[in-house]
């Protein structure tokens, strides 16, 4: 009897130390540090797509005036879908690159798409005479051997 108590009390010694935290293996312990709030970083500005031409380089270059930071808005939104951004899709931009937080207004998204059209190519100028396809005669058939011309009345 006294064996058995013996060896529940230092299993429960055992239990009681391992609760408590005692650290008997030499690892250090984490601690939380705490960080004033003027070292944490703001969350990034959040734009809702609200026309159907919006595109992720129209945001880039409204929001943070240029359109070439469109790599860095596709990083900070790793699991959009940029061919299906419907209205009501959200976009995190960085707040480091955010130069304006005045809402996207659909005729700047005219205007850039504008812009951004391919100018035509120039087409020489044709004269009519050169438009004109000479229509070639068909070529006569060669005759055959068994065609013959009759000479006289049939």
């Amino acid at each position: 009897m006294v064996r058995k108590s013996a060896l529940f009390l230092l299993l429960s010694g055992v239990i009681l130390l391992f609760c408590s935290g005692c650290n008997l293996t030499g690892a250090k312990k984490t601690e939380a540090v705490y960080k004033p709030t003027d070292t944490v970083s703001r969350p990034p500005y959040v734009h809702t797509v609200k026309y159907p031409e919006e595109t992720v380089r129209i945001i880039s270059k409204w929001y943070t005036e240029d359109e070439n930071n469109w790599e860095a808005i596709a990083k900070a939104n790793p699991y959009m879908d940029y061919e299906n951004m419907g209205a009501g899709t959200r976009i995190f931009i960085p707040e480091n690159l955010l130069k304006t937080t005045d809402p996207l207004s659909e005729e700047f998204i005219a205007e850039f798409i504008q812009k951004s059209k391919p100018v035509e190519e120039i087409k020489p100028v044709v004269k009519e005479e050169e438009k004109k396809v000479p229509v070639s005669k068909p070529k006569p058939q060669p005759k055959k051997d068994e065609d013959f011309d009759l000479i006289g009345p049939k």
